[in-house]
């Protein structure tokens, strides 16, 4: 079968302490099984608390052995940091499909913010421990939430820019102003806000507050 002719691929978790070689066939299969390990620990982080959970329970749930485990995730912090930033790297691409599907720069900036609020709204609205997991975060992965931070401040200032263009919104710094906006909607971007607040009453706030903000930018 060609499949089992081709070369070997070496590919690295970027979580783990490994390498493995490996045929391109696998590499599906590995990435599935990653996630679903991903499933599980979120699963338990957000029931039991990060201190609670050994990794001999992660690796049950998802029925292989510690040993295994390790070769995907070499703690639970990785666990943690992968899970984090997969989150934050749907919220990003939630967050410009929708804002891609918008007919105006104030709309696709609406559609952008809603469709970030909704997916961590979800993601957080359980989770019992979820302070735990911010403290992690904050104190070991900081980089990783700016990273992210200026990412969105990006994206936003890019929304901006188009509407400057086309004449939509006053002419200006877009990055300054995203950045503007970005700090004036932080409690959008906040997971204990998100976890306190019915899913209706942050939309509706967003709304509100977004159209003081439109009137600034003249949309």
């Amino acid at each position: 079968m060609d499949f089992l002719r081709r070369s070997p691929a070496i590919v690295k978790n970027e979580y783990n302490c490994f390498t493995f070689i490996i045929h391109p066939y696998n590499v599906r299969r590995m990435h599935m099984d990653a996630t679903k390990i991903l499933g599980a620990a979120e699963q338990r982080f957000a029931h039991y608390g990060y201190g609670k959970t050994p990794m001999a329970e992660i690796a049950e749930d998802v029925n292989i052995s510690v040993g295994n485990l390790y070769r995907f995730f070499k703690n639970k912090e990785a666990l943690v940091l992968a899970s984090t930033e997969k989150l934050l790297s749907a919220k990003l691409e939630e967050g410009l499909l929708a804002a891609a599907s918008a007919t105006s720069s104030c709309g696709a900036l609406r559609a952008f913010l809603l469709a970030s609020v909704r997916l961590a709204h979800a993601h957080f609205a359980d989770n019992r421990h979820l302070s735990e997991l911010i403290e992690l975060n904050n104190l070991r992965h900081r980089e990783m939430l700016l990273s992210y931070e200026t990412k969105v401040i990006d994206a936003m200032a890019n929304i901006l820019e188009e509407g400057m263009l086309h004449g939509n919104i006053i002419s200006g710094d877009a990055h300054r102003t995203a950045y503007l906006v970005h700090q004036t909607l932080l409690r959008y971007n906040n997971p204990i806000s998100l976890k306190r607040n019915g899913l209706e009453t942050l939309e509706t706030d967003l709304h509100d507050t977004l159209e003081l903000l439109y009137v600034g930018l003249a949309c």
